[in-house]
């Protein structure tokens, strides 16, 4: 039988249970049924004999908002990092949503992006993903983790404490509001940046891992409007970032349906207007030139939406040195970063790759499993971390610790960024490190600085600065 102890549920252990490396991976229990939560379940259904999602939210029978994910009414795209596991984990995925609308976008060849006083180059390259609404993503993600044969999701259903032995060195399940407790190996908490389970373990006696914030305080407003075809227009995407001063940025994606979605930004007190008039005359001030051509001439669909993003938040896992066994973090429970990078979706894939690896070497939820995963986690956020927290630190009013080298590289890749303006090489190695495809060290590389370095040196005036036709193909991809 199972009995309450310190802000838990814990239940008694037998002499088989306490041996480890001899049990088997049975049960598994998904807090979450966010993207996060989905992949990892993804994963999990082919080491587990059963995996159980728990969500809290309604889940809708088709790609609707939800309730409690009001970041899905803003700008989505799967970075091509992301949408190879994606595809790996669901084949035909990516034919199903582009069948639903969704549009594939090549990072460097389809995409309009204005910094800096230019445009990047558009060489054709492999890096790939598709851009969609957040609701049609996850709802074909949710459908088909639904179809496995043993991953069930249960929505409107609250988890409210871990069930444990009494010495608490173990999670043994999950204890639910208004219904029966559910004992398993492994509980992955997927929930979030409140990451629920931190209160439940530390109850247990436990310390929440080592946090660092980064607070940056990004404020954006999201439009629909109407997609039409141009004759004039080569590009599917477009981006504009303005000065450091300006704290202001700006994103227009296509997606289902034959709409665009407008993001527009403005971080550390910097707020965005809601109207439309308003949006037009903020994206023109800070040169988003391209994107108010489009929206000057678009309908729009729907009212304005607005969300706030206080600050990026990491959870170090990989120190942890006492921890229940049968518990990990995933997602942005684990790491969450500024929305305006795109990263949070991929990272989560990435961690999920991670968290299979890590079990199908252990052979069991162990503390060795464990242990593996945390480490492998945070090698995989450092590079979305120190894009994210480095771009944000450009801007005044950004606080918290800044990693060491932060302003040193901000410099270097205002370089990077302007030689992309002349270099073919250059916008792909950078739009590699931005996918999460190569770490940011290879900005570093000493070919690709030499590339750097010399486009520096050229005069400003070139004519390539201002082009945003797509250019012949890169040799990165011959």
């Amino acid at each position: 039988m199972l009995r309450p102890a310190v802000g838990a549920t814990v239940g008694v252990m037998t002499n088989d249970a306490r041996n480890e490396q001899r049990q088997p991976v049975g049960t598994v229990v998904v807090l979450g049924a966010s993207m996060a939560g989905l992949v990892a379940a993804r994963v999990l259904s082919e080491r587990c004999r059963r995996v159980i999602i728990l969500e809290r939210d309604t889940l809708p029978d088709g790609p609707e908002a939800r309730r409690l994910v009001p970041q899905g009414r803003h700008p989505h795209l799967l970075l091509p990092s992301g949408a190879r596991l994606f595809e790996r984990w669901f084949p035909g995925l990516s034919a199903e949503l582009l069948d639903a609308g969704a549009v594939e976008i090549d990072f460097c060849a389809d995409f309009c992006w204005q910094q800096r006083g230019g445009v990047q180059r558009r060489p054709r390259s492999a890096l790939r993903g598709p851009a969609m609404s957040r609701p049609l993503l996850e709802w074909s993600v949710r459908r088909r983790v639904a179809a496995l044969g043993n991953v069930e999701i249960r929505d409107e259903t609250t988890a409210s404490g871990l069930l444990s032995y009494p010495s608490g060195d173990r999670v043994t399940g999950v204890r639910v509001d208004g219904a029966e407790d559910i004992e398993c190996d492994l509980v992955v908490d997927a929930t979030g940046r409140q990451a629920r389970t931190l209160a439940w373990i530390q109850e247990m006696g436990y310390d929440a891992p080592a946090t660092s914030v980064v607070q940056v305080e990004t404020r954006y407003v999201s439009r629909v409007f109407r997609r039409t075809e141009a004759a004039s227009r080569d590009w599917r995407a477009a981006a504009a970032i303005g000065g450091p001063s300006t704290k202001r940025l700006a994103m227009l994606l296509p997606m289902e349906d034959d709409r665009w979605i407008l993001g527009i930004a403005g971080i550390n007190g910097e707020l965005a207007p809601s109207d439309d008039a308003g949006m037009l005359r903020y994206l023109r001030q800070f040169g988003a030139s391209v994107i108010a051509d489009v929206v000057a001439t678009s309908e729009p669909l729907g009212e304005a939406v607005t969300h706030r993003y206080p600050a990026n938040q990491r959870r170090h896992v990989e120190r942890l040195r006492r921890f229940p066994t049968g518990w990990v973090l995933l997602g942005d429970a684990l790491c969450s970063f500024d929305p305006i990078y795109g990263q949070g979706m991929s990272s989560a894939a990435l961690q999920s790759e991670a968290l299979g690896r890590a079990l199908e070497r252990a052979g069991a939820a162990n503390r060795a499993f464990a242990r593996s995963y945390f480490r492998a986690a945070g090698r995989i956020v450092n590079a979305p971390w120190s894009i994210a927290v480095g771009g944000d630190f450009a801007y005044d009013g950004t606080t918290g610790r800044k990693p060491f080298g932060t302003d040193f590289l901000n410099r270097y890749l205002d370089r990077v960024i302007d030689a992309g303006q002349r270099d073919d090489t250059v916008v792909v190695r950078l739009n590699e490190v931005v996918a999460l495809v190569r770490s940011p060290h290879w900005l570093l590389a000493p070919a690709l600085v030499v590339r750097v370095l010399r486009a520096a040196r050229r005069a400003d005036g070139v004519e390539g600065r201002t082009s945003i036709g797509p250019q012949p193909t890169s040799v990165i991809d011959a």
